[in-house]
C-alpha cells in the first residue's frame, strides 16, 4: 500500500485533523506466540484501517522450565503489553476509534468498560507531550473511544457498555496465580537512579531488567557485582511505522515507562521475582508545562504507579508487587546518595542523546540537569571528570538553564527534577563560592530563591508503595549523605 505525500499540509495540527478524518479506526487484533528453545517470541497485530497493518515483536528469554508457565496467566499479561505497545502505532494518525477485536481463543482477555476507560486515560495522559508539541488541544473523551469486541458479538466501550446500563460494569474476578515469588527485579536504564536502587538492595536476591539495553546499560549492570542475573527483553518496532514517521505522519513522545511497567510484570512472572523495584522519584510528578496535565514523565509519576497497580490487580491476584523504591525521595536526595557510589561515576549515563553510544553529549538539558543536581555533592573537578566539560560555562545551554531553573515557565521535555530543586542546587553552588557563566548571568534570580539543600535532604513523601522494610533502607541512605563544604 503506498503512502501519501504530506508536504503540502504545512502544520502538525492540520495533519492531525486531516489524518484523523481520513483514517478514523485503529484495530488491535491480539497477539501470536511461538515457544522457541531460548525465548517466548510474541508478535502483536495492529492496523490503521485504510493505511497499513503493523507487527510489533517482543522476545522474552526462557528463564527456567517452561512447565512453570501457566498459559492462561501468561496470555493475560502478554495481551496487556499489546495494549500499551499499540499507543506507538495509534499516534501515527490518532484515529477517533480504537477497536480491540478478539478471536474466540482470546475472548477471555476481553476488556471491561472500566478497563477501556483506564486505557483511554493512559493514552490521553501518556500522549500529553505529543499533543502539546503538535498543537493538539482536545479533551480526553474527544480524543478517542475504546471498544472491545469478541467473535460472539459482545462489545465493551470506554463510553458505554452495549446492552447494559452504561453506569455499571460486571464484576470480573482476577485470574488466580498460585505461584510463589521471591527476590527483586530491578529495571536498569543506565542512569543514576537505578544505580541507587541497585546499591540499596545489595544484600537481596536481585535480577536486573532492561528492554533491548545499550552500551550504558550493560556497563552499569556489569559493575553491579551482587546481581544474580540479567534479564533482557527484546523489542522490535515495525519498520512501516518508521517509514510513516519519515514521511510526515504524526510522531512524538509516547509513554515508554508504561511499556517498561507492563513488560516488567511479564519478566517478573517468568523469573519468579516478587518485587519490581522501579527507580522513579517524587520529582517526576511535576508537570512539564506549567499549570497543565502535560508531563513528559507521566508514566513515571505516582499517579500512573497507583493506577497501574489497581489495573494489574484486576488482571491477576499474583504476589508480584510493582513499586518505585525511590518514590519517597526527590532528585536532589537521589543525587546525594548516588554521589557516594563512586564505582559507577565513569559508567552511568543519563543523556538520551548519548547513552546508546555510552557518552554524554554535553549539549542537552538532561546533561545539564544531572550536572546541576550533583553539584552540591561533587566538586567542579569531579563533575568535569564525569562529563568532560564545565557545563555551567556553556553559552549553548543558556535556554536549557532558564527552563530548568524556572526563569522560563515550561521545563525541558526530558526526565528532569523540579524547578525548585535546580534553583536550590544553584543557590548552594553560589553560596559555597562557585562561579560560572550561567550562574553569574542569572545570579539575581538564583539568590532570591528560598529553601536550602540541607532542609531538602530531610524531605519525605508518604505517597509511595514501598514495603516498610525497604522504605527504612531508603531513609537510612538519605540520612547518611553529606553536602560539599
Amino acid at each position: 500500500m503506498g503512502y501519501e505525500d504530506l508536504d503540502n499540509i504545512d502544520t502538525p495540527i492540520k495533519r492531525y485533523i486531516y489524518l484523523r478524518e481520513k483514517y478514523d479506526t485503529f484495530v488491535y487484533r491480539g497477539y501470536r506466540i511461538a515457544f522457541m528453545p531460548e525465548s517466548y517470541h510474541v508478535e502483536y497485530d495492529f492496523e490503521i484501517e485504510g493505511l497499513s497493518e503493523f507487527t510489533a515483536k517482543w522476545d522474552f528469554p526462557v528463564f527456567s522450565s517452561k512447565e512453570d508457565i501457566d498459559d492462561s496467566a501468561f496470555g493475560r499479561l502478554l495481551f496487556q503489553l499489546g495494549m500499551v505497545e499499540a499507543i506507538s502505532y495509534y499516534k501515527i494518525t490518532c484515529p477517533r476509534h480504537f477497536k480491540v477485536m478478539l478471536s474466540d481463543d482470546m475472548a477471555e482477555y476481553a476488556l471491561t468498560q472500566d478497563q477501556c476507560l483506564w486505557w483511554r486515560k493512559l493514552l490521553y495522559c501518556g500522549l500529553g507531550e505529543f499533543m502539546y508539541r503538535n498543537g493538539i488541544d482536545v479533551k480526553e473523551e474527544e480524543l478517542v473511544d475504546i471498544t472491545c469486541a469478541t467473535d460472539d458479538g459482545s462489545v465493551e466501550s470506554g463510553t458505554k457498555r452495549s446492552g447494559i446500563d452504561s453506569g455499571k460494569t460486571a464484576a470480573v474476578k482476577p485470574y488466580h496465580d498460585s505461584r510463589s515469588y521471591a527476590g527483586c527485579l530491578v529495571p536498569v536504564g543506565g542512569g543514576k537512579d537505578s544505580v541507587v536502587s541497585l546499591e540499596l538492595l545489595k544484600d537481596m536476591d536481585v535480577i536486573t531488567y532492561s528492554v533491548n539495553g545499550n552500551e550504558t546499560t550493560r556497563n552499569v549492570i556489569d559493575i553491579c557485582d551482587h546481581k544474580k542475573g540479567d534479564y533482557v527483553a527484546r523489542r522490535v518496532l515495525d519498520k512501516r511505522m518508521l517509514e510513516l514517521n519519515a514521511l510526515g505522519y504524526l510522531n512524538g513522545h509516547t509513554p515508554f515507562s508504561a511499556i517498561v511497567a507492563f513488560s516488567s510484570v511479564i519478566a517478573a512472572y517468568i523469573t519468579g521475582r516478587k518485587y519490581i523495584t522501579l527507580s522513579n522519584e517524587s520529582s517526576a510528578n511535576e508537570s512539564t508545562v506549567k499549570d497543565s496535565f502535560v508531563n513528559h514523565q507521566y508514566s513515571k509519576s505516582y499517579e500512573f504507579e497507583r493506577d497501574f497497580n489497581a489495573y494489574i490487580k484486576d488482571i491477576t491476584d499474583s504476589d508480584i508487587h510493582y513499586f518505585s523504591l525511590l518514590r519517597p525521595l526527590t532528585e536532589l536526595q537521589i543525587a546525594a546518595v548516588f554521589s557516594k557510589a563512586k564505582k559507577y561515576h565513569k559508567a552511568f549515563r543519563s543523556c538520551n542523546v548519548g547513552s546508546k553510544k555510552g557518552i554524554w553529549c554535553c549539549n542537552c538539558p538532561k546533561c545539564l540537569f544531572v550536572y546541576i543536581i550533583l553539584s552540591p555533592f561533587l566538586s567542579d573537578d569531579e563533575l568535569t571528570a564525569i562529563f568532560g566539560e564545565r557545563l555551567l560555562d556553556k553559552e549553548s545551554l543558556d535556554k536549557d538553564f532558564k527552563e530548568l531553573i524556572g526563569i522560563d515557565e515550561n521545563k525541558p521535555f526530558e526526565c528532569v527534577g523540579t524547578r525548585r530543586e535546580v534553583a536550590v542546587a544553584m543557590k548552594y553552588y553560589r553560596a559555597r563560592g562557585g562561579r560560572s557563566l550561567l550562574t553569574d548571568r542569572y545570579s539575581h534570580f538564583i539568590d532570591m530563591q528560598t529553601g536550602n539543600v540541607k532542609d531538602m535532604l530531610t524531605e519525605w513523601t508518604d505517597e509511595h508503595m514501598v514495603p516498610a522494610e525497604l522504605a527504612n533502607r531508603v531513609r537510612t541512605a538519605v540520612d547518611s549523605v553529606e553536602i560539599l563544604k
